[in-house]
């Protein structure tokens, strides 16, 4: 019921920007051609001309109204009702123009052109139709009888042609309804595997990177002044692993993984990568971010040590300073960061001990006013000799004070 409902919104969308751009033709086209039909008519003294311009001042008048209408007045878009009210009062000017042609010439080309064209370009999600094609026949009925002296012969082969018209409608409504609906499921198809190839590719890559991606067909390298970066690590886990058959490891890294990604996403930084059973994710300029999905991530694998009986620890380490990302290759590319930054984040990681979070200086400088951190003290970090480095005890108002109390190294 909900599709039928969105498929009656989109086919009433389509055929009122269809409807509004034939009028804005005939609105250009109309008044030279009544000229040209007018004025010969005019000067060779046939009746039935002030009928006819009549008629074509309606019609003109009719499309400046529904163009204006589109203009000025876009909510009604998309609506059924203005579309049908267009609908029939479109029906009413072919069987206007078939009466009048009928009565003087019995010419019914303008009355079949105008509703074969219109019943062919535009479907209504009701058919609501079906009846005014019928009562146009009978409009027509009562000129041709006027003229022809109420003779039934006469009457009734004067409105065969008009009578396969209606016939012609009605079979061009039903195809024209179907065409429309196998363009709308087959456009519904596209979007939904758009949009799973889109899922899939933001899966992969930052929103932003991947929007880039399909935009330029490359990603430009982005510098980072200040990125946050954050690596985790599960302690002692080669051991823990050699216990294990391979399935059962990886169904145990990946549950413990999807609830760090879930996290990620509520607190919207990005994960970058996992190698093995190390995670890393980044935030621009975001590194109170991080120290709270540190410290979700560690109360996530409490949660899972609980409910498997595991004695899992995680090592985690921040650290924030300049660096640059972007997307290598062409081919199952990864999107990555680099830079000095990324290098001490991950030996603040491997510096710390299980069950704790180890950042450096600059985090806390970013971070101290809503987290508590205890003092470390300096550190030997591999390539970048002693560093000042913290704990993250855990958000201000819940950490024992004072915010940076001193912790044994």
């Amino acid at each position: 019921m909900q599709e039928d409902a969105a498929f009656r919104r989109w086919l009433a969308h389509k055929s009122w920007g269809l409807s509004v751009r034939y009028c804005r033709v005939v609105a250009l086209l109309l008044p030279p051609a009544a000229l040209a039909t007018d004025l010969p008519l005019l000067r060779r003294g046939i009746d039935g001309v002030g009928w006819l311009a009549a008629w074509q001042g309606a019609a003109e008048l009719v499309c400046i109204v529904l163009v204006l209408v589109d203009r000025w007045w876009p909510a009604v878009r998309g609506r059924e009702v203005p579309l049908y009210t267009f609908c029939a009062v479109f029906i009413g000017l072919c069987a206007w123009i078939g009466a009048v042609d009928g009565a003087y010439r019995g010419d019914f080309s303008i009355y079949a052109a105008g509703m074969t064209f219109g019943a062919a370009v535009a479907a209504t999600p009701r058919r609501m139709r079906q009846p005014l094609y019928a009562v146009s026949l009978a409009v027509l009925a009562v000129p041709v009888w006027q003229r022809d002296g109420g003779d039934a012969v006469l009457v009734v082969s004067a409105l065969v042609n008009p009578f396969c018209v209606v016939v012609l409608c009605l079979w061009l409504d039903r195809f024209t309804y179907s065409r429309d609906l196998a363009l709308y499921q087959q456009t519904q198809r596209a979007q939904a595997e758009r949009a799973r190839a889109d899922e899939l590719l933001h899966n992969v890559l930052p929103r932003v990177v991947a929007e880039e991606l399909k935009r330029e067909h490359r990603v430009a390298a982005r510098k980072f002044d200040n990125l946050g970066v954050l690596f985790a690590d599960i302690a002692g886990f080669t051991r823990y692993a050699n216990r294990l058959p391979p399935d059962a490891l990886l169904l145990m890294l990946d549950e413990i993984f999807t609830s760090f990604d879930a996290l990620v996403e509520r607190h919207g930084v990005e994960k970058i990568k996992t190698i093995g059973d190390a995670y890393m994710a980044v935030a621009d300029a975001r590194a109170p971010a991080l120290c709270q999905l540190a410290l979700d991530m560690r109360e996530a694998l409490d949660r899972y040590n609980r409910s498997n009986g595991t004695q899992l620890a995680m090592r985690i380490g921040i650290h924030a300073g300049p660096a640059v990302a972007g997307v290598l290759g062409t081919k199952r590319f990864l999107y990555d960061v680099w830079g000095d930054t990324v290098n001490v984040a991950s030996r603040v990681e491997g510096a710390g001990r299980a069950g704790s979070i180890h950042v450096t200086d600059a985090v806390v400088q970013q971070a101290g006013r809503q987290y508590a951190f205890a003092g470390r003290g300096l550190v030997e970090l591999q390539g970048r000799g002693r560093t000042l480095t913290y704990w993250l005890v855990g958000r201000a108002e819940a950490a024992p004070a004072p915010q940076l109390a001193q912790a044994a190294a």
